[in-house]
Parts: C-alpha cells; structure tokens; sequence
C-alpha cells in the first residue's frame, strides 16, 4: 500500500482504540494513540510524561495549528502544542498508520492521502462496552458519559474552531453498535479500495 493515515474520532465507549489497533493489525500498519503521543512528546519537550499529560487537558489558542510549521515556541502548553502537530504529521509521513484521537483529523486536514473517521453509538451499548470491555469503572451513568463527550466536544472545538463530530469533517461516521469487527471489516475494505494494496 501507498503512504496513508486514517485517523479516528470517537465518542468515549464507542471502542475506537479497539476498532484502531484491529484495523492497523489487520492492515499491517502502526497505530498510535493519546498514549502513544504523550510519550513522543515527553520526550521531544524534554519533560515528563505526568506534565505532557496535564498541559494537553489545557487550552491553547488555536491559531497555533496555523502557525505550527514555522515553530515558533511560547510557553509550556504551546511548547507541547506545537510539539504534538509536529509528531503527528511526522507519524503520517514516516508510513501508512491509524491515529486514535488528538485532533488528528484536522491536524492532517490537507492531507489527500488521509481517511477521516468518527465513530458514535448509544447510549447503553457505550456504557456496557466501558463497564464490562474497558473494565475502567464499575460503573459510569449517562450523564457522566455526556459529561465526557462534552468535554471532548469541547477541546475539539477549541483548538480546531470546528464542531466535533460534524460530518463535513469526516469521511465517514459509523455507529459502533454495528458491531467492533464489523467495524473494522468496512474501514479495511474502504482503506484497500481507496489506498490499494490487497485485503
């Protein structure tokens, strides 16, 4: 396969770094996720992982996606800013890969070369699969789920000025509820169609 990345957005408990890891599996490409990113970034700022971790819940103007490829440098949370768009189109450019999460929809935006994924489902499938697959909470109601999404919703829009979610960003939206390897069935398909190779 030629050079690709598709990047995935997700509502919390849609199993987007399941459908993530399958699919780069299965496609024999990397795969990187918030984790992946905060240790790339702990170590190109030269700092912990715990401070990448904290400084990437805060918000910093989103100009700096615009201003990035000239690295001007600012404070801590900009420093870290900068430092994530530039890992994330060094990942896109280093190979084929699957990116979970971290705005990397937008931040590779004028990539030709980029599958844009969001994934969704409701409510109650969402909060068995955190409960019963993630095994993170014994238990998580619905409004903390909302809360969640919120503040996802939240941090998307503030550095992309975009709305989370919205279809005009997307590629394609799916509904987990269709099943994880179903999901990861149709995104395989679609990736071999679009970027070759054979499935």
């Amino acid at each position: 396969m030629k050079n690709f990345v598709i990047t995935i957005g997700r509502q919390h408990g849609c199993g987007g770094r399941l459908i993530g890891k399958k699919l780069a599996d299965n496609l024999g490409i990397d795969y990187y996720d918030r984790d992946n990113l905060i240790k790339l970034i702990a170590k190109d700022c030269a700092i912990s992982e715990e401070v990448v971790s904290e400084m990437m819940e805060k918000h910093t103007s989103s100009f700096l996606y615009e201003i990035a490829s000239f690295g001007v440098a600012g404070p801590l949370e900009e420093q870290i800013f900068l430092s994530k768009n530039k890992i994330t189109n060094e990942l896109a450019d280093k190979g084929p890969c699957v990116i979970v999460g971290a705005c990397a929809d937008y931040i590779l935006r004028e990539r030709e070369n980029a599958l844009k994924v969001f994934l969704y489902g409701d409510v109650h499938s969402r909060i068995k699969r955190i409960v019963e697959v993630y095994k993170d909470v014994e238990s998580i109601t619905e409004h903390q789920l909302k809360t969640i999404d919120r503040k996802r919703a939240n941090y998307y829009h503030f550095f992309t000025t975009q709305k989370w979610g919205d279809r005009k960003n997307y590629d394609i939206l799916i509904n987990t509820c269709l099943g994880i390897d179903n999901v990861v069935e149709m995104l395989e398909k679609i990736a071999v169609e679009r970027f070759g190779g054979e499935n």
